[in-house]
């Protein structure tokens, strides 16, 4: 005690006359009464019950989320600093084709159609519109329109302290972020790279996915963090981690890979109370809506989180991807039929966390084959959970066993070295000859042999 800092600086205090003996009993007077009051409620068995997990086996399940539809934290008006239609990228939007296609079936110009970009940002500009709680803040959020421009025009609109850069202390980011959903807003931020979400690891694996299940359902957590799964950026700007967070209880987790879909999910995700891991591919950002009919709706619009989608319809193949590998898939799709006469069917997953199983049971019930394929890793992925479940519930219905077909277990190489990390679309048919069905004729590379396989797991690679 002769060294306690506590008692020190109550002496220093009282010495300079800063404070009094009688100031510090109040305040040993006020604690012990608090935390005894605190005691007292937590220990009294009517103000708080016992958790019986025999008597309701679902009562945690219950408080992982709130699956709460609630724009509007507040009920009061948003700050902006301009009318809507008055914003130039409103404007200019506005006049984008917003299907990839024209009445002749041509490609739109680029310049000219709407993108997966314009998608995120009208979801975000319906939330500035709507939740004046929202605040959006992350490295380089407010000028030069934001990572990847996805916010370019949103400076004009929203005041400095909805809309601001912060320094760069990924922890801080997604800390302040839960402390301010916990005080009742909503908070949409933003980690530019997927690569640094191990700066944030505690407040993104211990912070925000537990604080709803651990205020037994008192407290909310209205929390979006995007994420941009990189490319071109090498080892440390272009990794899929989706993985880390799927794993975590408490986490919703989305990939959309279409604008339609972005779009949807994002307002879906804007509109709730639960924390949400938003995934975004940087290959994806300038590309236009290919399969919702009509394009993407100029009004806003929500997908529920969980659900896949069906992108092409088929009967003798399966493929379910995470991610922009919906595109290879798709290409690898049109060899199949064309040089196999095989009708693939090509489900986006869209989200990881949560997940319904349903068309996926049903489209392997038809075609009794499956490839399960994304852009992370292929040791660890959430691939494999899939994969798993899948044998798991098609079991009977298998005619082959269920594979994934992720990235190589390297490093990510240079952007010239990418297209033999990445999966192509050659892959699919590589992997299908040699682990799904044999393709008459086919001249398969031998990464997927039995070989191969176990020489690259006795090296780690």
């Amino acid at each position: 005690m002769a060294h306690d800092s506590i008692q020190g600086f109550k002496a220093d205090l009282v010495l300079s006359g800063l404070a009094t003996e009688a100031d510090f009993a109040a305040i040993d007077e006020f604690v012990v009464s608090t935390i005894t009051e605190a005691v007292r409620l937590a220990i009294d068995p009517v103000v708080s019950p016992r958790m019986s997990l025999q008597k309701t086996p679902d009562a945690i399940e219950k408080i992982m989320f709130s699956n709460t539809r609630m724009p509007k934290m507040e009920d009061r008006e948003p700050d902006l600093l301009q009318k809507r239609e008055d914003n130039l990228r409103v404007q200019q939007i506005a006049k984008k084709e917003r299907f990839a296609f024209d009445a002749n079936g041509k490609p739109v110009s680029k310049n000219k159609v709407y993108q997966y970009r314009d998608a995120l940002f009208e979801a975000v500009l319906d939330g500035f519109c709507t939740d004046p709680t929202l605040v959006a803040y992350g490295e380089e959020n407010r000028d030069w329109g934001g990572a990847f421009a996805v916010y370019r025009g949103l400076t004009e609109l929203v005041p400095y302290h909805r809309l601001f850069n912060s320094p760069i202390a990924e922890g801080a980011i997604v800390g302040s972020a839960v402390g301010y959903a916990m005080s009742g807003g909503r908070a949409l931020v933003e980690l530019m790279y997927a690569d640094f979400l191990g700066r944030a690891g505690d407040e993104v694996f211990n912070q925000l996915p537990k604080w709803q299940a651990m205020s037994a359902g008192i407290l909310k957590m209205p929390v979006v963090l995007r994420v941009s799964v990189g490319s071109k950026y090498g080892a440390q700007h272009s990794q899929d981690w989706t993985a880390l967070v799927a794993h975590i209880p408490g986490l919703k987790v989305v990939f959309p890979a279409t604008p339609y879909d972005a779009k949807g999910l994002l307002a879906a995700a804007l509109n709730g109370t639960d924390p949400v891991i938003f995934f975004e591919s940087q290959r994806l950002y300038d590309y236009a809506e290919q399969f919702h009919q009509g394009g993407v709706p100029a009004e806003s619009y929500e997908i529920a989180i969980g659900e896949p989608d069906i992108k092409r319809q088929g009967k003798d193949l399966t493929i379910l991807t995470i991610g922009a590998t919906l595109y290879r898939a798709l290409e690898a799709a049109e060899r199949f039929e064309k040089e196999f006469g095989l009708s693939v069917e090509v489900i986006d997953a869209r989200s990881m966390v949560p997940f319904n199983y349903e068309k996926v049971i049903e489209s392997v019930q038809k075609t009794g084959r499956i490839i399960v394929a994304g852009d992370a890793c292929d040791r660890g992925s959430y691939l494999s959970e899939l994969a798993r479940n899948i044998g798991d519930l098609c079991f009977d219905d298998l005619d082959a066993p269920v594979a994934v077909l992720g990235s190589r277990n390297w490093i990510t190489p240079a952007f010239e070295l990418e297209s033999d990390f990445f999966p192509q679309a050659s892959w699919f048919l590589d992997i299908c000859h040699q682990r799904v069905l044999p393709l008459p004729g086919y001249v398969a590379d031998k990464s997927f042999a039995d070989v191969e396989l176990i020489r690259r797991n006795k090296f780690g690679v």
